[in-house]
């Protein structure tokens, strides 16, 4: 889900890698307490400090990345699905076969975020790209969005064993339609992926985002346990705008082709977006699955040393890179030793 070397979209790379921090934040504290709120006291440990920012900027963390990645997937008039669908597949098998009560019944497994993924992908692809049905999808999905979930609960009578807990498909299947078919107009309008903004734009933003930070109440503290699935995934569409609203305005920035020059020019941006979390990020993601149970199995050491949990996160984020970075540098070099021999 990346563009080509030579036409990077940085503020993309870097809003992908702070949701990612954000995300990994998360999952290692739901993997080690499974808490709302974090157990470690403050006077031993600042790893909950960081829940206030982290909460309140990336709550959406996980839709943020669908959101961004089908816009990429949509700029494409013709992309090769192939590796997404091996990734997507793999991950669902392997996550569903580690959390099944029968890992062999595929009947046992969980709905997640894999799952999701691949019914939305393939809903993007099949449709046209004609742009009256895109705007028509546009217009649908940004008004699927703003239903709240218990409706869609009550009106289609969604028993919990049938819409599962979290990644619902309503509404949440009209958010890769919209970015996709978004995505889709953006590519037919302009030859070049990067476009200035008008100056009417800036109104526009700031008064909506300015608009629904005034009227959203406060629905309390960010869960990051149990209570996390149904305070993001069974919405309230004011908070979710709310926050929708300030990250689609950071991809229209990100499009502006003068602030694109001007991250890319800032010492380190190109090694930063050749990053594998950026450049290999379903890989990437699926890998980091692998080291989330440290947090539970570590328990004990890190009751004795609760300052080394709070670099758990980032050692993971290290790790990956290190580990994707080595496996394509490997099949790189493999495909050329193959081509050499066959020449």
């Amino acid at each position: 889900m990346t563009e080509k070397s030579n036409s990077r979209i940085y503020g993309f790379d870097l809003l992908r890698i702070a949701t990612m921090m954000a995300i990994l934040y998360f999952h290692v504290w739901q993997f080690s307490f499974f808490q709302d709120v974090i157990s470690l006291p403050p006077e031993i440990s600042n790893y909950h400090n960081l829940t206030g920012w982290v909460g309140d900027t990336f709550k959406y963390g996980g839709l943020f990345i669908v959101a961004l990645s089908f816009f990429l997937i949509g700029l494409k008039t013709r992309a090769k699905q192939s590796m997404r669908f091996f990734v997507l597949i793999f991950g669902l098998i392997t996550l569903s076969i580690s959390t099944a009560t029968e890992p062999m019944n595929p009947s046992t497994w969980d709905w997640d975020v894999y799952s999701y993924l691949i019914f939305s992908l393939l809903l993007v692809i099949s449709l046209p790209r004609n742009a009256v049905l895109r705007w028509a999808l546009i217009l649908a999905s940004l008004v699927l969005l703003s239903v709240p979930f218990a409706n869609y609960e009550s009106f289609l009578k969604i028993q919990d064993s049938v819409q599962f807990t979290g990644w619902n498909l309503m509404p949440w299947l009209a958010l890769p339609v919209l970015f996709h078919s978004i995505a889709v107009i953006w590519s037919q309008r302009f030859s070049v992926t990067v476009q200035k903004r008008k100056n009417w734009e800036w109104a526009a933003w700031i008064g909506t985002i300015v608009l629904l930070f005034v009227v959203t109440p406060d629905y309390g503290p960010f869960p990051a346990g149990p209570g996390f699935e149904a305070y993001v995934f069974k919405q309230k569409p004011l908070m979710f705008w709310k926050h929708f609203a300030v990250f689609m305005f950071l991809m229209r920035l990100s499009l502006d082709p003068r602030i694109n020059a001007a991250i890319g020019k800032v010492k380190g941006m190109q090694w930063f977006s050749n990053l594998a979390w950026n450049k290999h990020f379903g890989v990437a993601y699926f890998m980091h699955l692998a080291f989330l149970p440290m947090g539970l199995h570590y328990m004990d050491f890190w009751g004795h040393y609760p300052r080394a949990f709070e670099w758990l996160w980032l050692f993971i984020f290290v790790a990956v890179e290190v580990i994707v970075r080595s496996i394509y540098v490997l099949q790189s070099a493999f495909k050329t030793k193959v081509v050499r021999l066959l020449s």
